[in-house]
């Protein structure tokens, strides 16, 4: 079965679910790996993200309306 079979409720369900499973997961590997471990892996994943933000092309006005959302 597929999510797009569920209900909505039970999607969000689903996801929070999830979600709650990877905080969980991440708050055990912070306080089992040194420092210098997962800030390094933070690290990676902040600089692609400030990096692929840069190279977008589209204003933040405009990709908040190409987003259904308004400025």
């Amino acid at each position: 079965m597929t999510k797009a079979q569920f209900n909505p409720e039970e999607i969000r369900r689903l996801n929070n679910e999830d979600r709650m499973w990877y905080v969980k997961y991440w708050a055990n590997y912070v306080r089992s790996h040194p420092d210098e471990v997962w800030s390094r892996q933070q690290n990676v994943i902040i600089n692609s993200q400030v990096r692929n933000a840069r190279s977008c092309k589209l204003s933040a006005e405009e990709y908040l309306r190409v987003k259904g959302r308004k400025p």
